[in-house]
């Protein structure tokens, strides 16, 4: 699954399509907000789920809700950071303080309906539909990327919508036939973890 998604990730880049990342979504949280934590709320060596936050008066208020489905085998070049990631560290920022360079292959845009699990980490009882961007996650240092995870990335209504995901983020990347149920699974695993 994620090689077929390295080979599209590599290609892209080749064809000088891939440009400077933009921001992690744990800066934009706190540079739109002025604060950024994050709790895990669910975690084993196949499926993370966590709660990334700003505080608003004291409170905290759920800006992405995150299901990350590691690889079976995760590369030992990036040992170090995943034990801090799997310890409760943020993705984007261990690997950043690591010296990785982190990109994403963008595989689908939707939206999901929210449940009262989200809405109320969130406090959002608008019933509004939720934004979710689904990517894969790369890592590269000196000259070598790697595949990290698949990742669904469900957003409060206030925070992004399904517009403004699509505005930082393109269109969706190519991924080969065979590995489209990568999509699916992901999005069920979210659905299931929003219950």
């Amino acid at each position: 699954m994620l090689a077929a998604l390295l080979t599209a990730y590599l290609a892209a880049a080749q064809h000088g399509e891939s440009q400077k990342p933009p921001l992690l979504n744990s800066e934009r949280i706190e540079q739109r907000f002025g604060s950024y934590g994050i709790d895990v709320l669910s975690s084993d060596a196949a499926v993370r789920v966590s709660d990334l936050y700003s505080l608003e008066h004291g409170r905290k208020i759920c800006r992405t809700f995150a299901v990350v489905l590691y690889p079976a085998e995760p590369d030992p070049r990036y040992a170090d950071a995943h034990a801090e990631i799997l310890a409760g560290g943020s993705i984007g920022a261990v690997f950043k303080r690591h010296g990785w360079i982190v990109t994403k292959t963008n595989l689908y845009f939707g939206t999901l309906a929210p449940t009262p699990k989200v809405a109320a980490l969130m406090h959002d009882a608008s019933g509004r539909p939720l934004a979710v961007h689904v990517y894969g996650l790369y890592v590269t240092k000196d000259g070598t990327t790697l595949p990290y995870a698949t990742i669904a990335e469900v957003h409060h209504p206030d925070y992004l919508t399904l517009s403004r995901v699509r505005e930082i983020y393109g269109g969706t990347d190519a991924v080969p036939a065979d590995e489209a149920g990568v999509v699916q699974r992901v999005l069920d695993v979210t659905e299931e973890k929003m219950r």
